[in-house]
């Protein structure tokens, strides 16, 4: 097993948030911020320094985003606005990025979209990282859960079967789906890149 990997969850959207998930041989750990913010957009000098001040993340795992047909045209340009400064800040770190869409780590969870996704999002946070349970104690916190559950996704479905202390129960709980399959090697930083 790898000494410690690290993965680093961004829900991009304002009002969003990010969560460093630690794979160590001890167990994982959990740190989370809340989207640096600033006249109604994200502070991209502020979020560069906020995970240049964690652990290096091995791979930033980023939700694709797009618009919504219910979204407005004010709602639909800051969203992309965020989007495209987290994706920005991502890549001048020069860290490994993988672009996952809602559909795909939601499927993986068996997570539903809408304000009860969100919700059941939270529950679920709550029952993978037990010993963080005080990062998503306020319904408001459905963010913070989202950006956690990113960065397990990127464990659960990045890194190479028998990577992870214990491939069936990251966070105390029994996964949802799975590891990559056996065998598969982990992606250098450079062959990484952008994926989708």
């Amino acid at each position: 097993m790898t000494p410690e990997v690290r993965l680093l969850g961004i829900d991009p959207g304002l009002t969003g948030a990010l969560a460093l998930l630690s794979l160590m041989p001890s167990g994982p750990s959990l740190a989370v911020a809340d989207m640096p913010e600033v006249h109604k957009t994200i502070d991209a000098a502020a979020l560069a320094d906020l995970i240049r001040h964690w652990p290096r993340p091995d791979f930033i795992v980023l939700e694709q985003v797009g618009p919504q047909p219910r979204d407005g045209v004010r709602q639909a340009f800051s969203f992309g606005q965020s989007y495209a400064t987290a994706r920005t800040v991502a890549l001048m770190l020069e860290i490994p990025l993988h672009l996952v869409r809602p559909q795909a780590w939601k499927g993986h969870f068996r997570l539903r979209g809408g304000p009860e996704g969100k919700e059941a999002g939270r529950a679920l946070a709550l029952r993978r990282f037990p010993a963080s349970a005080k990062l998503f104690a306020r319904k408001k916190d459905h963010n913070r859960a989202e950006a956690a559950l990113l960065a397990l996704y990127g464990a659960e479905r990045l890194l190479p079967a028998g990577s992870l202390p214990d491939p069936d129960r990251v966070g105390g709980v029994a996964t949802a789906g799975g590891v990559a399959a056996p065998g598969q090697p982990l992606p250098s930083p450079r062959a990484a890149g952008v994926s989708g």
